[in-house]
């Protein structure tokens, strides 16, 4: 594998990255707080052949007519895959050998001082009710009991029963944990907070209000109003990602667009080696592969996604049968992201990061969508429980 490198990209202004709904069919959109694989694919492959001089600046690349746009030089650099959906056979991205889930580096004073992953679904927050310290937050990892009896839980029929500790008064972590808190859940030790972590600490919502318009006339409807939730990132954060490039020389500090609404960012690419960051150690060194983690595995460790989970069908089921039990936050879908031959409509179902799996044994996963992990989704780290 080449040299990584870490890339930045940093909101000039607010950003708006498409989800499942969008103003066509709605009257409300919310935008992802992060970007989706192919949204960051897209743009570095574009931004390549704008730096080398095969597309000018304005371009906007059309999948459908790429090839024609772009020639042979362009195809050495940025590959012939269209992207038509997650199991497209052709996963030739010319230059691009991989690249890493989306990540939050926090920088102090030009300097990179950490990198910030949301934390696990099996990590909730309490806030101190003690005087002294009320207004402050501590952060607590739950776990389960396995206990004996049968049990019946969405078709399946198990001999055991599944107990989780979590206090059900206590909320879900809206948190992005740095190298501190990493290092301590790794280690099952007590975790620090850190409160300017807080998503609502880094990404700002911003809300307006409008007047749709017939797309088919241009004209605003009368009456017919929408509401946009779009956001930005407070000074000092940008977004990140790692990519390994067979020519690392071919990409280079710029402006960068990504979303369907073509939001500007500022791109600043940097030389990366082992850091002091667990998390970032462990994507650097390979250690982050779904099936290569769930095949030596045991049933004395987990499963910490952190990147959305997508599989085919046939390993999806092997993947949730392998399962004793799993913590998910919820279910993510986008209609960019489909298989190659499903209709314009239909998305692709899947599991958001931070899900927990604990695997009962070791199991053999074949995977045949070679793309997912290429572009930074199946990303999971295998750690202790």
């Amino acid at each position: 594998m080449n040299k990584a490198l870490l890339i930045a990209f940093t909101p000039i202004n607010r950003f708006f990255f498409g989800g499942s709904y969008s103003l066509e069919n709605s009257f409300y959109a919310e935008s992802l707080k992060f970007p989706q694989p192919t949204t960051v694919l897209g743009c570095l492959r574009h931004n390549i052949l704008v730096q080398n001089g095969i597309l000018p600046p304005i371009a906007i690349i059309n999948p459908k007519n790429i090839a024609a746009r772009i020639g042979e030089e362009g195809k050495k650099l940025t590959g012939t895959s269209m992207v038509n959906g997650l199991d497209d056979l052709d996963d030739n991205f010319g230059i691009i050998k991989k690249i890493s889930p989306v990540f939050i580096v926090k920088f102090k004073k030009n300097e990179i001082e950490d990198f910030l992953f949301p934390v696990s679904a099996d990590v909730v927050t309490k806030k101190e009710e003690n005087e002294k310290k009320e207004g402050t937050v501590s952060l607590h990892c739950f776990k389960y009991a396995k206990k004996d009896g049968k049990s019946s839980y969405s078709g399946r029929e198990t001999e055991y029963a599944i107990l989780s500790e979590r206090n059900p008064k206590l909320h879900e972590a809206c948190y992005l944990g740095g190298k501190d808190f990493w290092k301590a859940y790794i280690n099952s030790n007590p975790l620090p907070h850190h409160p300017y972590y807080e998503e609502d600490r880094i990404f700002i919502a911003h809300t307006s209000v409008g007047i749709k318009k017939n797309r088919e006339e241009e004209e605003e409807e009368e009456g017919m109003f929408y509401t946009k939730v779009d956001y930005s990132l407070r000074k000092g954060f940008a977004f990140a990602v790692i990519a390994w490039l067979k020519d690392d020389h071919r990409l280079k500090n710029g402006v960068a667009f990504l979303g369907g609404e073509q939001s500007t960012f500022l791109m600043k690419v940097f030389p990366l080696e082992d850091m002091p960051h667990p998390i970032i150690n462990m994507i650097l060194n390979g250690k982050c592969d779904l099936p290569e983690n769930l095949s030596n595995g045991s049933n004395g460790e987990k499963l910490v996604a952190l990147s959305p989970v997508v599989l085919d069908n046939d390993s999806n089921c092997k993947f949730a049968s392998a399962m004793e039990h799993r913590v998910v936050k919820d279910m993510h879908t986008t209609k960019m992201i489909r298989r190659a031959k499903a209709s314009k409509s239909e998305a692709i179902s899947m599991i958001s990061a931070g899900a927990v799996f604990y695997p009962k044994e070791p199991v053999s996963l074949t995977v045949n969508w070679t793309i997912p992990y290429k572009i930074g989704y199946n990303y999971v780290i295998k750690l202790r429980r």
